[in-house]
């Protein structure tokens, strides 16, 4: 049986009561949504991880002054930024959690680059008129490719329950 997230949940009420107190779009600016994922993060982590424990406390607080973060000064909205963002960044190197849709954007970029490079130096060798079609094909294979070698990581990191 799964861990019941009392703490998190706890904590993910405690935000909504105070949604009514946070503009619309800076609930979805300053990703607030994220920060209730994070707290189920810390919680399920909590049990072997020190640090992730440490950071329970750090939540909580920066859940208590939700509102004055968000609706404060542009150094109070800083502050919340690097706060969470520490959290986050220890959530992605020592638990292996990555953001939604991450392997797809990568593997992107990745497929285009190296499928227009090798399918232009090919055209190139062949017949050096075809490059423009070469470079216009390597595009799209490299494209199409990334994007269903990153689906399915992104599809195995999310069976593993590792996307944040």
């Amino acid at each position: 049986m799964g861990k019941l997230k009392v703490w998190s949940k706890n904590l993910n009420n405690k935000i909504e009561l105070k949604k009514e107190e946070i503009f619309k779009r800076d609930y979805k600016f300053f990703k607030i949504d994220r920060l209730e994922r994070i707290n189920e993060r810390l919680d399920v982590f909590s049990d072997n991880c020190e640090i992730c424990r440490n950071f329970k406390t750090e939540s909580e607080d920066i859940v208590n002054r939700l509102p004055e973060y968000i609706n404060g000064s542009p150094g109070m909205r800083a502050e919340y930024e690097k706060r969470t963002d520490t959290i986050v960044k220890h959530l992605k190197q020592k638990h292996g959690l990555v953001p939604e849709q991450y392997y797809v954007s990568a593997y992107s970029f990745i497929g285009f680059l190296s499928g227009t490079l090798i399918f232009g130096g090919a055209a190139y060798l062949i017949e050096p008129g075809f490059v423009k079609w070469g470079l216009l094909s390597g595009f799209t294979f490299g494209l199409i490719i990334g994007r269903i070698l990153g689906h399915q990581k992104d599809k195995t990191k999310k069976t593993e329950d590792l996307i944040l």
